[in-house]
């Protein structure tokens, strides 16, 4: 196994560990309705390919779970360029959501803008010195840009340093293959937008997601027999007699 598909797997793994940590002064209950804090650090591409998403956890976070998003200097700066330059419909309007989020906070919500001069807390001898001796990775971080070298230390600082308050780690999304290089090499935890949503969408709806987990239980404990196919899929094999149907909301039959 590589060393780059090792952290890779590890940490699409443990991003629920690290992130879905009760909230402090809640004690911890393995409940999808527990009081869970979610800290994310958004990169640019996360807002091009996935804005609506985005948007979605902001709106909808439910109050049962604290979401924090940190908004790098690099993320406003890619997103500016891409709206002046390539006239981006997405990033003129992630630019114009970002604004009215941290303008108007929700309770639960917080959305963090990274000030300009933070980049420069961290030295680039300390990223270096973090990273430790292999020739290959320091000669890579060296050709870097500016603007992706602060990106590395923004991320560094926060998801490395900086736990903040209440000691909750921080997971960087981002959808773009060389940034997630770079997070491998500098150890920086990170997530895919599809491992972030799924574990958000599941906050959003618990009561759902208990319901189908009461539903399940109840088809293993009723089943006959139960295989694990070869790709490694559970299968549990039930009465015709004894059918249990999923629950479905109250309401009158509609008939034509």
């Amino acid at each position: 196994m590589s060393t780059e598909w090792s952290a890779k797997w590890w940490f699409s793994r443990t991003i629920l560990q690290m992130v879905k940590q009760p909230a402090a002064g809640t004690e911890a209950v393995e409940s999808p309705i527990s009081r869970n804090a979610y800290n994310f650090v958004v990169e640019a591409s996360s807002f091009e390919k996935g804005l609506g998403n985005i948007k979605r956890w902001c709106l909808e976070c439910p109050k049962t779970t604290t979401l924090r998003l940190y908004i790098p200097t690099f993320t406003l700066n890619e997103l500016d360029f891409l709206r002046y330059k390539r006239k981006s419909f997405v990033a003129r309007e992630s630019l114009k959501f970002i604004d009215n989020i941290h303008d108007h906070p929700g309770a639960n919500l917080e959305l963090i803008i990274e000030f300009p001069d933070i980049p420069d807390i961290l030295a680039w001898s300390e990223v270096l010195a973090f990273v430790g001796d292999n020739p290959k990775d320091l000669e890579t971080l060296n050709k870097l840009p500016k603007r992706l070298k602060d990106l590395v230390k923004s991320c560094l600082y926060k998801c490395q340093f900086d736990d903040g308050a209440d000691g909750l780690k921080w997971i960087l999304i981002t959808e773009d293959p060389q940034v997630r290089n770079l997070a491998n090499i500098c150890r920086i935890p990170w997530c895919s937008l599809v491992d972030a949503d799924s574990a958000l969408t599941k906050e959003m709806n618990a009561k759902q997601y208990k319901q189908s987990k009461k539903f399940n239980d109840v088809i293993v404990k009723s089943g006959i027999t139960e295989e694990t196919t070869k790709q490694g899929q559970r299968v549990v094999k039930t009465n015709f007699e004894k059918t249990l149907y999923a629950p479905r909301g109250r309401g009158e039959l509609w008939s034509p």
